[in-house]
């Protein structure tokens, strides 16, 4: 679950917070041992609300099939897991962060149904109409072609199936949000610097976030994509929002 995910353009050749694939993936490969840390530092604990809203949301039971994007270190997949669903495939294209979620599950007695493959979200390696739920969790911010992902997620849901976002948004009370952007700014970075030495790669995280369509723009991508039923709710005062889609 990408809570601290930091991603961009090394070489400074694209706008500030524009993920690239050659970024994300240096960059996450790095901070994979530290992850976890940090997730829990800069949401201050919050991450393991959002991510049990999420569950809640997604509802699975022993006959759901459910895929996790941009799985990282495996939290929501395994939550996934221990909710009831019958099948629980945690994917990600950085294998240092597959390698954290695999050594997670076995502390945990390698719950039965999950497991974690190597996967790019925009190019998926799974049939049509594999999957009863698909979940994101603070991933979407760093496709750099998020249509082709909500293209690979219609494809791979069944009809019915429900795709949940889990991302950092825009508050709308002005005010919030210009004391949240200043946090973003100021003391992310400096986390990043002092656990992980590396503030540069997290001062994309508020980059990216200013940068990130607002809650209703993104619903908007989601229905030109041909999903219905879209909502979402805000957590946290807006910090972020969990958008759920429907094939």
């Amino acid at each position: 679950m990408s809570v601290a995910a930091p991603a961009g353009d090394p070489t400074g050749s694209s706008p500030a917070g524009t993920p690239t694939t050659d970024g994300v993936r240096s960059i996450f490969s790095r901070i994979a041992g530290r992850y976890d840390l940090l997730n829990t530092l800069m949401s201050l604990g919050l991450h393991r609300r959002w991510r049990d809203m999420t569950v809640r949301v997604a509802s699975p039971t022993s006959g759901t099939a459910a895929l996790d994007l941009c799985s990282g270190t495996g939290d929501l997949a395994l939550a996934l897991a221990r909710a009831g669903a019958g099948r629980v495939v945690g994917t990600d294209f950085v294998p240092e962060m597959l390698e954290v979620a695999r050594r997670k599950a076995a502390a945990a007695g390698s719950p039965d149904g999950v497991e974690f493959d190597f996967a790019d979200a925009q190019d998926l390696p799974f049939g049509d109409g594999s999957f009863d739920v698909v979940t994101v969790g603070f991933g979407v911010r760093n496709l750099p072609d998020r249509a082709a992902n909500f293209r690979e997620v219609m494809r791979v849901l069944r009809p019915g199936g429900r795709y949940l976002i889990l991302e950092f948004t825009r508050p709308p009370n002005k005010v919030f949000r210009a004391l949240y952007h200043a946090y973003l700014r100021v003391v992310v970075p400096a986390l990043g610097a002092l656990v992980a030495g590396d503030r540069d790669s997290y001062q994309y995280l508020g980059d990216s976030i200013r940068r990130f369509p607002d809650q209703a723009a993104l619903g908007g991508e989601l229905r030109a994509a041909g999903f219905s039923h879209i909502v979402w709710r805000d957590l946290a005062f807006g910090i972020v929002a969990l958008h759920v889609a429907t094939k």
